[in-house]
């Protein structure tokens, strides 16, 4: 492998939308396992950016006022950190460079994938995502029982459906429409047995025609299912960025995720499913999210993940 490649990890601490703190500190958690040097070891050039301090995305309580979602001006302002942290990353190095992205929650897609678009802005190329994810996260701030974090509106966010919030309308593509629709994102690993995942929300997927891969159909056949989903994207996009949520693995297994999803998906499927996807020649990133060390006190998982993150990376270019 050539030494001149560069990965970049982007360390996001935060647990500004979480139900449960402890994903800030994810980031020192896989320094602690030896990400950065595993991948030196393998002949990466490893640079580090820092999108937010240790305490600017910190969890603080929150009421849902004034439009029904917590802690709504602090994670805007922490989305716009992101975004330009990822931007001018992409301005200096240019397409295609990988960014690791230690994400610590779900709601930066929006903020991440704005960033790519606002890379490819006056040319026809287009940016999709690989959602690896148990829920769907279709969420809006006024809708009944819903717990008002944002991160559970992640994908409202990312297409700007009715009821995304005005102040996250800011991340989208230059003509103002979302960073997704249904021609530029894959749902893995979707739980459709979950509670998170109500039957509007499921509607809106199959109404919409969104491409989606269920937990079940992953256990099955981890290859075959990300190989079917990767060759649909690759038709339709130039790049992918490849988001891994943590709680599409059944917590029975690897409880490392911050909230459990009975997803009957296991850890090794999974990240063989990934693989897949990272093997691409258009895939230019990876998106880690929910990892809470708290949940892990020996960090056993963190290694595992660590190292099974490094063995895809190794067939990237």
């Amino acid at each position: 492998m050539a030494s001149k490649i560069i990965i970049n990890v982007i360390n996001v601490p935060s647990d500004i939308g979480s139900i449960y703190a402890g994903k800030s500190r994810a980031p020192t958690a896989f320094r602690s396992k030896g990400l950065q040097k595993k991948l030196r070891d393998a002949g990466y050039h490893v640079k580090e950016f820092s999108a937010l301090s240790d305490t600017s995305a910190s969890w603080v309580a929150s009421n849902r006022e004034p439009n029904g979602a917590r802690n709504e001006v602090r994670t805007v302002e922490a989305c716009g950190l992101v975004s330009d942290t990822i931007a001018k990353i992409l301005d200096d190095e240019g397409l295609p460079t990988f960014q690791l992205i230690l994400a610590g929650e779900c709601l930066y897609c929006p903020a991440i994938l704005s960033a790519y678009w606002r890379r490819l802005s006056g040319t026809s190329e287009k940016v999709g995502i690989i959602y690896v994810d148990a829920d769907c996260d279709l969420h809006t701030p006024t809708e009944p029982n819903s717990s008002g974090n944002i991160a559970g509106m992640t994908l409202t966010h990312m297409t700007l459906r009715d009821g995304a919030l005005e102040s996250m309308k800011v991340f989208c593509r230059r003509d103002r429409s979302g960073v997704v629709d249904n021609s530029n994102i894959v749902l893995f690993g979707l739980n459709i047995n979950s509670e998170a995942n109500k039957r509007d929300h499921l509607g809106y997927l199959f109404d919409n025609n969104f491409r989606v891969v269920t937990s079940q159909s992953v256990q099955r056949a981890p290859v075959e299912s990300a190989e079917a989903a990767l060759r649909w994207l690759e038709e339709r996009v130039d790049y992918i960025v490849v988001y891994l949520d943590v709680d599409v693995i059944d917590p029975g297994q690897f409880p490392l995720c911050n909230v459990p999803n009975w997803t009957g998906l296991g850890f090794e499927e999974t990240m063989a499913a990934v693989k897949v996807f990272l093997k691409s020649e258009k895939s230019v990133a990876l998106s880690v999210a929910e990892v809470n060390p708290d949940h892990d006190p020996g960090l056993e998982m963190t290694g595992r993940l660590v190292d099974e993150i490094v063995d895809g990376l190794g067939s990237w270019r």
